[in-house]
């Protein structure tokens, strides 16, 4: 027996209620067990007791042919429907010939499943193609190897246009296109079993090969049990049913079916609380309340209703008839209407029919009560079969025999479901009353399946059969009947593995039937031919070999003779390139002769082309010079080669080619290929043997014909040339020996090319490998013999060498030094700044290498470089000033691009140079990190100039102007008017760099780092410099805000493990009503909690990106949010904001993140206790993305539409937004409202899912805003007390309260109290981030002293212009100084002393308060009289009717 077989009194009832899938007994296995040996006594041998207390599908381990054929040895092909653990299991294997998947299409009926999963056992265990089952929707699996047995066919999906077949012609392979749940689209290439109602009266869809038949012959009809004809034999045609004098006996013998409930209600006389022979009790769920039948429980009922009492309506009583839903085509509802047979059609669909499940019951119901029913059915299909040889058999109603005229006047059954259709279209035409006749079923196959069948580009022996026994592939309807027996022959499992078991057991045993439909030499199977143990590659590797002692004996012996005179003469440098490429081109020879892989693939090619680079480039330039010898007439003398140029042409040749091998390496690299042959061996398993010949190959021959080209592109001019110079005299010039070695180099070339020719012609790729390494191996022990070995036999005398000089004498040496990047770097990371310094001296380097300069090194932000050294250069004043003068141009052109990296004040850097020329001396200092340095006066001097330079200017000394005027670039230089005054040299002349008159004569006393790079007095920015400023801000916060929404995304998968929920997919609404602002201020905040394993996964997510439409929403934001702002104020404008966003984002990263700290090689245990640790610590601020996202977009929005004064002037104009706002916090509420209500905008909506995916993310992203802008309210007393006293609430108890804190010992020198309880760490995370925010906004006041003289003045600017404009009563000169004093005493100053106690910064906690009393210490000082100096400014700018364009500031910030 094939499977476990069930008794043979089998109740139909029982079968009948396993095909209901109303009830979910279709689905997935419905086999409980305990234990693996259950189910394998009930499914067979195969079958596991899996999760959930069921078993699993017996052909998910191996295959059907494996578990019914004793003999059968091979494992089903895995498929993509298959879980990825079922290969590592064994229960399935790869294709071992790499066939591309073919899907089959899953419909909502048996015989077309039941034919796909015919199908699919034939491929995937016969052919080895893998082959899985398409329904149409990801989540529903009808694969024949499904583990949990899947058949939820009644959900399977198809276009009746066919859209999922021509998707295949499209794609091809439908597994690389059918990934995404969210947006699937469905793919098959074979339809196997498609009814000519489907294909309605379109011939021809876009992408389908014309449809061919399938075998089997389908029918629809009328329908009524055998039982009921022999009670009433005149119901089995038309005749007996039509016309009013039938109408009586059609009411009375055809009653209307009850639902289970409405039997209870209506007829039962307890309404079923008691037991009676039709219901055993009252349904207890939906699904029995709607049932006709349920087995054991509710037989069913059939009953008259009012529309059968033919007493009372004699002529329109009717009989109740069950017909098809929409979803099926039926003719019933037109041939009764047209005979006059009185059916009425009364179902629940729309045409009065019944879904496919409910037919089903009242069929069973029938049979139960013994009740006459009339139903239309199809053939093929497994139910009448279940009836056959019962009293309940389908037997069928005849009606008027078809022709052609009335099935062409049939009506479409789709107008029975039109709503809006007429009775005349609905019924159609009397004269399409006809019969039905058995039609031939099609199977329809994309032409993609063509195309995955017999792709091209593979090769031919391994052409998938698919195509071929999908079009020849028959199965006919005794076949299908006898499938529905034996499927109705089981009991273990009727709606799931039972129709497996019936297919497999009707393929085990019609095996020979199916394998009429494999094509010849099918299946195959592959066997490697080892051939590099034949005598041809032994003997290729053992000359290689000779050939590489060889070669490197004579590279032993020309070292050993280099001082003698044949040696010298010939160069020994030339003679080791050429040797040492010769060993490299044999032991290319050594790997070809090898089997071939993937390493030594590519190392013979590197080996062969840097090889022959090193041979032949020395050859041709040592040719080519002895023809120009003989050209000029000095026959006589010998070739000396300049080394430095030799080596400088090799390394560019050897560059070129590398680039060329790094391209052929990365794009298609070499790595071992076979050939394929189909031969007519037949493996005892009966495969046919296509055997594999490996040898080393790429994808495409196009590289192969490049190296051949390059070789002889340089061999070809060499061999001419060697043939014109043939006539200089030998003992001199080795001409001959040159010319003769060239000639063998060209001849072995085309052997090379004709053996690659013809050996690909015969297709014998591998042999070609041994001929290319004889041919090399021969190549290299020729050329030695006629070139190098001569030359030891009678070498002559040694020859003394010459030593180096170490002293230049005619050099010129610059300094480059960046102006404002003490003050740029101050507000940076350490990282930023080095990127920096390295990208800008890059550049530096590239433009020095162009133009022939020597770079020296670099100290700090200075970059030194020298002309005339190493080797002497008569112009090297013109070629330094020419360098200087292109990294003066080019600089901001760097800096710009770099905006967008470290943020928009870097393009506000510049450069100051000085040069001087004289005497150096340099050389290499020995020892550890050891470099070539200058000494001298003139490198002091140089330094000298530099520093007496001015931003934006090139400082020359007389020296270097001189040189200048004397090379004839007088216009090149201007007389600076006023002497250099210097310590270490008195006075000096010295004079500028104007290159052209570009520069202006300005006086160097004023024009010191803070005025050059000043925005105040700045020239105005045309329209266009400030657009172009603007948007490198919006770049620079896109880059910011995405780099954090990519950790968000990281976060989030690593608490997810997986990508499905990254993105929220209902719509994010961040609104919260009518409430203000201010109103929602929260004391705690939430934060997440620590998780470990989310600490650990996170850093594997780290590749995951921010879609591309979501960056694209992200730049639109920040442009719109840059558009809200009053760009016309001197001070609170986007770039404000934005210097806001660069400090918060400075702040964030200094704290602590428990997912960054790295503690080696650690347990991991220990690691994550330290994490945990770390969290609380900085109280998870940095530990959770979405607040540091917040924070950010807090920064980005708290000054949004700010009107250019305080919020108690706005109070004293009564504004619109004061009055809306209470007067409280005016400017911070609306611009927080302005900026969420901007977010949440429908445009914004893939970034509002992107930040957050869950009401409590939203929830906890708005508080996060609220409190940070409304935080940045510094002139609130009320909220300011409320502040304080919070911070005393959340830090009293530092150090003195042990049950309520402990301390973290990562700072043996400051330790700071980590908070114990999740309310205190999230109390005292609420007010640091509010702190932090305040900090940022007032940033520039404890940072670099010119950073906060730029910010001071541009506020003072803004005031003044408030003054100006009447809006502020006082100037704000009267109280400036004392004013920003008291500001670092009672604010600045006290705030870095919390964030510095706080301890979240770690060592970096002081810098902001030294920074603070710094520029206090400085104020103090100074304050007077900058505050003198910027009220005249501004009101000399005013009395000169100048308007104060605040837009000037978006252009220039240092």
């Amino acid at each position: 027996m094939l499977f476990p077989q069930p008794s043979s009194s089998l109740s139909i009832a029982l079968l009948i209620s396993s095909l209901l899938p109303w009830f979910g007994l279709v689905g997935a296995s419905l086999v409980p067990c305990n234990q693996t040996e259950e189910c394998e006594a009930t499914l067979g041998t195969g079958s596991m007791c899996g999760e959930g207390g069921l078993c699993t599908n017996t052909f998910y381990n191996g295959g059907c042919l494996k578990s019914v054929l004793p003999d059968w040895n091979k494992t089903r092909i895995c498929n993509s429907q298959d879980p990825p653990e079922a290969e590592a299991l064994g229960y399935c294997i790869q294709s071992p010939m790499g066939y591309t998947e073919v899907r089959l299409a899953a419909r909502t009926w048996e015989s077309a499943n039941l034919m796909a999963w015919i199908l699919q056992i034939v491929l995937s265990e016969m052919l080895d193609i893998p082959t899985s089952i398409e329904t149409g929707l990801p989540e529903v699996n009808m694969n024949f190897y499904d583990a949990q047995s899947g058949n939820e066919f009644w959900k399977a999906v198809a276009s009746p246009d066919l859209v999922e077949m021509s998707f295949s012609a499209q794609v091809g392979d439908c597994v690389q296109s059918t990934h995404d749940p969210n947006n699937y689209q469905g793919c098959f290439h074979v339809y196997p079993e498609l009814w000519p109602d489907d294909l309605s009266k379109k011939l021809e869809f876009e992408g389908v090969e014309p449809f061919q038949d399938n075998g089997l012959m389908g029918e629809n009809a009328m329908f009524m049990p055998k039982f009921a004809l022999e009670q009433h034999p005149s119901l089995g045609t038309y005749i007996g049913l039509r016309g009013q004098k039938n109408r009586r006996k059609i009411a009375e013998t055809f009653k209307r079916p009850t639902r289970w409930a409405q039997y209870c209600r209506e007829v039962s006389l307890t309404s079923c609380a008691e037991s009676d022979p039709i219901a055993q009790r009252a349904p207890e769920t939906e699904e029995e309340e709607i049932s006709f039948f349920v087995e054991g429980l509710y037989s069913g009922h059939f009953r008259h209703t009012e529309e059968s009492n033919c007493d009372k309506y004699p002529a329109s009583c009717t009989g109740h008839y069950v017909d098809f839903g929409c979803e099926w085509p039926s003719y019933s509802q037109q041939q009764a209407h047209h005979l006059d047979i009185a059916f009425a059609f009364e179902g629940p669909e729309a045409n009065g029919g019944y879904p496919h499940q409910e037919a089903v019951q009242i069929w069973a119901a029938a049979n139960a009560t013994k009740s006459p029913v009339a139903m239309y059915w199809w053939n093929p299909e497994p139910l009448p079969e279940l009836y056959i040889g019962t009293d309940a058999e389908f037997t069928r109603i005849l009606f008027p025999a078809p022709t052609q005229e009335c099935v062409d006047h049939r009506v479409d059954h789709h107008l029975l479901c039109e709503p809006e259709a007429t009775i005349e279209e609905k019924m159609g035409d009397p004269m399409g009353v006809c019969d039905t006749y058995p039609r031939a079923l099609k199977i329809g196959m994309s032409t993609g399946l063509v195309l995955i069948s017999e792709d091209p580009s593979v090769d031919e022996e391994f052409w998938s059969p698919a195509h071929e026994v999908a079009s020849s592939f028959r199965v006919d309807n005794l076949q299908m009947d006898q499938i529905f027996k034996y499927w109705h022959q089981r009991s273990s499992d009727p709606g799931n593995f039972d129709p497996r078991a019936g297919v497999c057991q009707w393929v085990g045993e019609n095996l020979e039937l199916l394998q009429a439909f494999i094509p010849a030499s099918h299946p195959r199977v592959v066997k490697e031919v080892d051939t590099h143990g034949e005598s041809l590659f032994k003997a290729a590797l053992a000359i290689a070999i000779m050939a590489a002692v060889l070669v490197s004996v004579s590279i032993a012996i020309t070292f050993t003779k280099r001082k003698t005179k044949v040696i010298y003469y010939a160069q020994s440098e030339f003679l080791f390139l050429i040797q040492v490429g010769m060993l490299l081109a044999v032991g290319s020879a050594v790997t070809w002769s090898l089997s071939p892989s993937s390493v030594t693939c590519g190392l013979t090619i590197w080996l062969t082309n840097i090889g022959y680079v090193l041979q032949l480039v020395p050859l041709w330039i040592r040719i080519s010079a002895i023809n120009q010898l003989a050209a000029s007439g000095k026959q006589m003398q010998r070739v000396r080669l300049n080394i430095w140029k030799l080596y400088a042409v090799v390394a560019a040749a050897a560059s070129l080619v590398a680039v060329f091998l790094l391209v052929w390496t990365l794009v298609d690299p070499p790595q071992e290929q076979f050939q394929y042959k189909l031969t007519d061996l037949v493996t005892p398993a009966g495969d046919t043997v296509v055997q594999a010949f490996d040898y080393c190959g790429s994808e495409n021959d196009f590289w192969y014909f490049v190296q051949m080209g390059w070789k002889g592109a340089v061999l070809i001019p060499a061999c001419l040339i060697a043939f014109l110079t043939l006539r200089v005299k030998e003992d001199l010039n080795d001409t001959r020996s040159l010319a003769v070695m060239l000639f063998i180099r060209i001849f072995f070339l085309i052997a090379s090319l004709c053996a690659g020719l013809l050996m690909q012609e015969a297709n014998a790729a591998s042999d070609l490998m041994g001929c290319w390494s004889l041919l090399i191996s021969l190549d290299t022990i020729l050329s030695l013999a006629v070139y190098i070995l001569p030359k030891f036999w009678d070498s002559g005398e040694n020859l003394e060498a010459e030593p180096l000089p170490d002293v230049f004498v005619h050099t010129t040496v610059a300094l480059l030094d960046i102006t404002g990047f003490t003050a740029w770097s101050s507000v940076r990371e350490p990282v930023q700044v080095f990127q920096l310094l390295e990208q800008l001296f890059q550049n530096f380097d590239q433009i020095a290498q162009e133009n022939g300069v020597y770079k020296v090194e670099t100290v700090r932000e200075s970059y030194v470089a020298a002309t005339g050294i190493p080797k002497p250069q008569s112009d090297h004043a013109v070629l330094m000033a020419r360098f200087v003068g292109q990294c003066m141009k080019k600089m901001p052109k760097y800096l710009r691009k770099l905006e967008i990296q470290f943020g928009p004040d870097t393009s506000d850097m510049s450069l100051r140079a000085g040069l001087h020329s004289g005497p150096v001396t340099g050389g290499f200092l020995k020892g550890k990190g050891s470099r070539f340095q200058l000494f001298g006066d003139t490198v002091s001097t140089a330094f000298l100039i530099q520093r007496y330079s001015v931003s934006g200017r090139i400082h020359l000394s007389e020296e270097t102007a001189a040189l200048l005027v004397k090379a004839g670039r007088k216009p090149w230089v201007m007389e600076r008017e006023d002497m250099v005054n210097t310590v270490e040299k008195g006075e000096l002349k010295t004079y500028w760099l104007i290159k052209g008159g570009q520069f202006s004569g300005l006086d160097y006393q004023d024009c010191s780092v803070f005025a050059a790079s000043s925005v105040a007095g700045s020239s105005d920015a045309d329209g266009e410099e400030e657009l172009e400023s603007l948007q490198r801000w919006i770049e620079w916060n896109v880059e910011v805000f995405k780099g954090i929404l990519k950790q968000i995304l990281a976060r989030r998968a690593a608490l997810l493990r997986g990508s499905s929920e990254l993105f929220s997919k209902a719509s994010t609404d961040i609104s919260a009503g009518s409430t203000m602002p201010l109103e929602e201020v929260k004391e705690i905040i939430e934060l997440p909690k620590f998780d470990r394993k989310a600490a650990r996964r996170q850093r594997e997510n780290d590749d995951v990106e921010v879609p591309e439409d979501v960056v694209q929403q992200l730049r639109l934001f920040i442009t719109e949010v840059a558009d809200l702002y009053n760009n016309d104020n001197p001070f609170h404008n986007f770039a404000h904001a934005s210097y806001v966003v660069m400090a918060m984002t400075k702040y964030l990263n200094r704290i602590i993140a428990a997912t960054e700290v790295d503690l080696g090689d650690n347990e991991e245990r220990f690691r994550s206790s330290v994490q945990a640790a770390l969290h609380d610590h900085t109280y998870g601020i940095a530990s959770d993305p979405l607040t540091h996202f917040a924070c950010l977009f807090s920064a980005l929005i708290h000054d949004a539409d700010h009107p250019g004064v305080p919020n108690d002037q706005l109070v004293k104009e009564n504004e619109t937004a004061a009055r809306r706002y209470q007067n409280r916090s005016v400017a911070e509420q609306k611009s927080f409202d302005m900026g969420i209500d901007l977010l949440n905008e429908d445009r914004f909506e893939a970034l509002r899912a992107t930040i957050c995916v869950s009401p409590r993310e939203v929830s906890r992203f708005r508080a996060l805003v609220v409190n940070s802008v409304m935080a940045t309210d510094l002139g609130d007393k009320e909220l300011k007390a409320l502040r304080n006293g919070r911070w005393e609430k959340a830090f009293s108890n530092f150090g003195s309260d042990s049950s309520t804190t402990e301390t973290f010992s990562g700072d043996e020198e400051k330790q700071s109290p980590v908070p114990k309880t999740l309310e205190a760490v999230n109390r005292k995370a609420t007010i640091v981030i509010e702190h932090l925010i305040q900090a940022a906004d007032v940033a520039h006041m404890s940072q670099h002293w010119m950073i906060y003289r730029k910010w001071n003045e541009r506020l003072f600017r803004e005031i003044y212009k408030a003054y100006r404009e009447g809006r502020a009563e006082n100037s704000p000169a009267d109280g400036w100084y004392k004013g920003e004093i008291g500001f670092f005493d009672f604010y600045i100053i006290p705030l870095s002393q919390k964030l510095s106690d706080c301890g979240v910064f770690g060592p970096t906690s002081a810098e902001n308060l030294n920074y603070a009393r710094n520029n206090r210490n400085m104020w103090v000082k100074e304050g007077e009289a900058i505050t003198a100096e910027m009220l005249a400014k501004v009101e000399r700018e005013y009395m000169e009717d100048e308007p104060l364009l605040a837009g000037e500031v978006m252009g220039e910030i240092p």
